[in-house]
């Protein structure tokens, strides 16, 4: 998986950035080789678009999830919509060690799919809240409904 993570720097010694159209960095990490690229954010000083137009990079570049703090509303449609899958709650640190965290425990979704994927009935499903309050939109699997 391409695995985009918000950063201050270009290399996984940099410090997070925990705000997605904002971060002067996008690390786009291949989690299968660990393979990892910079990408710079030119919007990132941007006056009005900058997380629009972050996930349009990210897009462009093959992310398929990112890793950030927050994601504004208008960044979260755009990421949507290029089926980009978003985990918040990135809290300042290295690189490195979110990578590691991340890599150590997957999110829900992602061991869900995983476990879907080895046979082993792992269910994964949306729910209203689109990854806002408690539910954080994982949703509740429902047998035969997709």
């Amino acid at each position: 998986m391409k695995l985009c993570i918000t950063a201050s720097g270009p290399d996984l010694d940099s410090t997070t950035d925990t705000s997605f159209g904002r971060a002067p960095w996008l690390l786009i990490v291949d989690t299968d080789s660990m393979a990892v690229g910079a990408v710079e954010n030119a919007s990132a000083a941007a006056r009005q678009g900058a997380g629009i137009a972050a996930a349009q990079l990210i897009a462009d570049h093959g992310a398929e999830a990112l890793l950030t703090g927050r994601v504004g509303p208008k960044a979260r449609a755009a990421l949507d919509a290029a089926g980009i899958r978003i985990y918040e709650g990135l809290a300042r640190e290295t690189v490195r060690d979110a990578l590691r965290r991340f890599m150590q425990n997957p999110p829900v979704a992602d061991r869900a799919a995983a476990a879907a994927a080895t046979g082993g009935g792992g269910c994964r499903g949306r729910g209203p809240g689109q990854g806002r309050g408690q539910g954080r939109g994982q949703g509740q699997c429902m047998r035969g409904r997709r």
